[in-house]
């Protein structure tokens, strides 16, 4: 693991991982770190909020950044199984959204992923690089950051409420979500290590409303709040994955979002430090 920071690395420490504290960009460490590497799993990017506050670090990080993971990818003769992002299609067309959807994007996170694809496809074809795209779909689970945007919101209603406060709802709450459990990533992850290439959406294939989302969680916490509601612009108005693709290499997301809600409340009451 080569990472920045070491942060939701520790629970891991029981396993076989040997841990780097480096920077993609700094293309002589990802060179370096990916020495006898026969797959490389490109995740590092900085979150849709901190790229909208600080878009010379999205192109810094989600660009150029990935351009150094890419290049060294070649040099070793890797695989690389890259993480992007639906946020490439932006404002929806039609749904579910499929691979073949318009990139609609116009805020910086989106635009940065986007480019990164666009890179990693010259560049497969251009050096025989075999590549995999995955598209996540607002990606929950334990052990997640509380700083990205659509994703992590389900962790601050999750801590919120945990303290005596009511959820807080960007815009009217309408705006829907294709949440997807962490372990079904894991799984799309594995799978690309060994089939296919190209782009891949992962995501568990239903629609969920902020509100909606906000009272699963009162519920199954047992809390008599009511959800509070900000007038605000949203970035998307709803997002559904078509993950026809992803089950053609074995791939069938499992984990539906009661069960993942379940399990995240008891492991932030357990572990609240990590949140």
């Amino acid at each position: 693991v080569l990472d920045n920071i070491a942060r939701n690395v520790n629970h891991v420490s029981g396993l076989d991982v040997e841990f780097i504290k480096g920077d993609i960009r700094d293309k002589p460490t990802v060179i370096e770190a990916m020495r006898g590497c026969e797959v490389v799993f490109n995740e590092a990017a900085i979150c849709m909020n901190r790229c909208k506050a600080h878009p010379q670090e999205a192109i810094d990080v989600n660009i150029q950044g990935s351009y150094n993971v890419f290049g060294a990818a070649i040099r070793h003769g890797a695989r690389v199984i890259h993480a992007s992002s639906a946020s490439v299609y932006g404002e929806p067309d039609y749904i579910p959204m499929d691979e073949a959807h318009p990139a609609n994007t116009i805020e910086p996170y989106g635009t940065s992923k986007l480019a990164a694809d666009r890179l990693l496809g010259f560049l497969s074809a251009k050096h025989g690089l075999e590549a995999v795209m995955l598209r996540y779909f607002n990606v929950y689970g334990t052990y997640q950051s509380t700083d990205a945007y659509y994703t992590s919101v389900i962790n601050v209603f999750i801590k919120n409420i945990l303290h005596g406060k009511p959820p807080v709802i960007n815009g009217d709450g309408s705006q829907s979500m294709d949440f997807t459990h962490v372990s079904d990533v894991v799984e799309a992850n594995i799978a690309a290590m060994t089939s296919g290439t190209g782009i891949y959406n992962v995501g568990y294939g239903k629609q969920w409303t902020l509100k909606d989302l906000a009272y699963l969680i009162l519920k199954e916490m047992g809390s008599p709040l009511e959800p509070i509601f900000v007038p605000r612009q949203v970035v998307v108005s709803r997002r559904q994955c078509d993950n026809t693709r992803l089950r053609e290499i074995g791939v069938i997301p499992a984990t539906d979002i009661q069960e993942g809600i379940r399990e995240l409340i008891n492991h932030v009451k357990i572990n609240p430090e990590v949140y």
